[in-house]
């Protein structure tokens, strides 16, 4: 699910509401209505930090997208498909979800329509007056929606079409994947699996080895799979901050930290965490050649497509092109 700079700057909500759910309590608080007032920039920001999330698709046979779809069919559905989400939702068992509130909003931009769906967990906050005579009086706010990191605990962005459909999902429980809880809910499945995602990270850092060669030293460049391949196996996890740090270290640059988040959205990884598939990766070795003359030939992986071979009547001809020959 990606997004143009002007589809951001049109998005609006056309539809909010919210339940209270998780209250220890057999039922949910159901609502009639809940004017989202002056406050559609604040909740318009936490539907989009959804986009940094992993992918999903519905499972097949999910009632969640069955509902879901009602309201894009129905404009008169959206109250009474919220309700009965709030429902499900609520009669999950877990007790790791804290009480707080279920929201459901229909998004737009351009002729694109989208439903986001948050969990806020109620955060107590303190907050004060001061009086004429300068005193200050604090007062404790239960339910309140902040911008803190901990009270927005799961949301997914679901985009719904015909024949297709994008879920992104964040799971603050564990990142790198969804709860049993939220996966049910939902009834969804990953879009790409961890051997899938395993290689496509080492294809990205291949593709950025070969664009800034000039900029990355040798020890990277020269050994890119065989660095992937150990990081891999000493990684459980993979967090785009944490291993670009990690892998490529100062050298690190603007240039290639763009080229990095430019290749993860290319190939549809924006934002993705996930467990590597530590045997989905190989040690590569450089490919060796002797002639019949006893010429030796080492490839190193990285320069492999400037090697070339034809067979002849005269014999096997070897091209090697570079851009640079030096003496050793």
């Amino acid at each position: 699910m990606q997004f143009s700079d002007e589809e951001i700057g049109n998005l609006s909500i056309d539809k909010f509401i919210f339940h209270v759910v998780h209250q220890r309590t057999d039922e949910p608080i159901l609502l009639d209505e809940t004017p989202i007032g002056d406050f559609e920039d604040f909740f318009l920001a936490r539907a989009m930090e959804t986009l940094k999330g992993n992918r999903f698709l519905f499972a097949d046979g999910s009632i969640t997208r069955t509902l879901l779809k009602q309201i894009l069919d129905d404009d008169k559905a959206f109250v009474p498909v919220s309700k009965t989400l709030a429902q499900a939702f609520h009669a999950g068992r877990d007790k790791r979800i804290k009480a707080g509130v279920m929201i459901l909003m229909q998004l737009s931009t351009g002729k694109r329509r989208l439903l986001s769906l948050l969990k806020y967990d109620h955060e107590e906050a303190v907050t004060y007056d001061i009086t004429d005579d300068a005193k200050a009086i604090l007062k404790a706010i239960a339910n309140s929606f902040t911008k803190s990191p901990d009270a927005l605990q799961k949301s997914a962005l679901i985009e719904i079409l015909d024949d297709a459909e994008s879920i992104v999902v964040i799971d603050k429980t564990v990142r790198h994947e969804i709860t049993d809880f939220f996966r049910g809910f939902l009834a969804c499945k990953r879009l790409y699996d961890d051997e899938q995602m395993t290689k496509v990270v080492e294809a990205v850092v291949v593709e950025i080895a070969k664009r800034h060669q000039d900029e990355l030293p040798n020890e990277i460049t020269q050994n890119i799979r065989d660095r992937y391949y150990e990081t891999v196996q000493k990684r459980e996890r993979f967090d785009a901050n944490d291993f670009f740090s990690e892998f490529f270290g100062s050298h690190g640059s603007t240039n290639v930290r763009a080229s990095f988040d430019k290749l993860l959205v290319k190939k549809g990884m924006q934002g993705e965490a996930f467990k590597f598939d530590k045997g989905a990766v190989k040690k590569r070795r450089p490919q060796k050649y002797k002639t019949a003359e006893g010429v030796k030939i080492e490839i190193p992986e990285q320069a492999s497509d400037t090697f070339k071979t034809a067979n002849t009547d005269a014999g096997t001809v070897v091209t090697i092109t570079t851009r640079r020959l030096s003496s050793l």
